[in-house]
């Protein structure tokens, strides 16, 4: 599933326009996205009814 850009479908080309990305190309096929931020580690993960949680 692509997501439209709607910066570049709106004309602008602002830089504060959040960025778009499919749940799928972050999770893969683990269902699952570590993220590290601010010497803290996330875990990003996919519930089986396909919601989203974000944990420290």
């Amino acid at each position: 599933m692509q997501l439209a850009d709607k910066g570049a479908r709106r004309g602008d080309a602002s830089e504060s326009a959040p960025r778009e990305v499919d749940s799928t190309e972050l999770l893969g096929s683990s269902g699952q996205l570590v993220i590290h931020h601010e010497q803290r580690r996330y875990v990003l993960r996919r519930t089986k009814s396909g919601k989203l949680i974000l944990n420290a």
